[in-house]
């Protein structure tokens, strides 16, 4: 009987110990799967002045940001499946994603960084699965729709403008002027720091926040004096503005 217990406790331990050894070759191995997923490098070059910019992105989410220097920067998933082109002419920057392959599906990593040095600019563009982000700039005259993608304008500033998602989110930080448009069918819309502008909010199920107010459908406010007009359309998104 006392060999018996001796023998039962020698397996036990002989468990353990195996156990322990086999949790920690799974865990190395899991951190060396998750250690060795890299970025790809951002392929960099310095480009003409330009004072427009034409997009036409399928995968890639596009920033735009004030700098020192007018360049370009951006990162494919798979340079075999897809290319970027990328042309300045008559002070047009064009930037065209190009997919070989129908089946090709993006993901995080695709993206285009666009510096500029000038303070003003008119942007067009149309993205499928990409995030649009802008910084520090000027805009006017300019149209950029997402269909799947996020909208966020930071410390910049909007004159004549339309920026359209379907499910992504739109957000905008800055001052306004002329006739502005910020729309989402499935996403939320969220300003701030605006000032001296003509509010029309509206949304089907979603709510509406302006400063400590709340509202529901839809509704129209003149903050400070109306040197600009504001519309904000969601369907199914909140509405905040502050």
């Amino acid at each position: 009987m006392k060999k018996g217990f001796i023998l039962l406790f020698i397996f036990i331990l002989v468990c353990i110990v195996g156990g322990s050894f086999l949790a920690i070759h799974l865990i190395t191995n899991v951190n060396i799967e998750e250690t060795s997923i890299v970025k790809e490098p951002l392929n960099s070059e310095k480009i003409d002045n330009f004072t427009s910019i034409n997009l036409d992105l399928t995968s890639m989410d596009v920033k735009i940001e004030k700098a020192s220097e007018n360049a370009i920067s951006y990162r494919l998933q798979d340079s075999k499946k897809q290319k970027l082109d990328y042309s300045v002419e008559d002070g047009v920057l064009t930037v065209k994603e190009i997919i070989s392959d129908k089946h090709f599906v993006g993901h995080d990593d695709n993206e285009v960084i666009i510096y500029t040095t000038n303070d003003s600019l008119v942007v067009n563009g149309n993205l499928v699965a990409g995030d649009v982000e802008i910084q520090n700039v000027t805009l006017k005259d300019s149209r950029v729709t997402s269909v799947s993608g996020d909208i966020s304008i930071e410390n910049s500033s909007l004159n004549n403008c339309n920026f359209i998602s379907t499910s992504g989110d739109v957000e905008f930080d800055g001052q306004l002027t002329g006739d502005n448009i910020l729309e989402t069918t499935s996403g939320d819309l969220s300003v701030e720091h605006i000032n001296n502008v003509s509010i029309s909010a509206s949304t089907t199920s979603g709510d509406i926040e302006i400063g400590e107010e709340e509202f529901t459908g839809s509704v129209n406010r003149v903050l400070g004096t109306s040197n600009a007009t504001l519309k904000l359309n969601t369907t199914s998104g909140d509405i905040e503005v502050n």
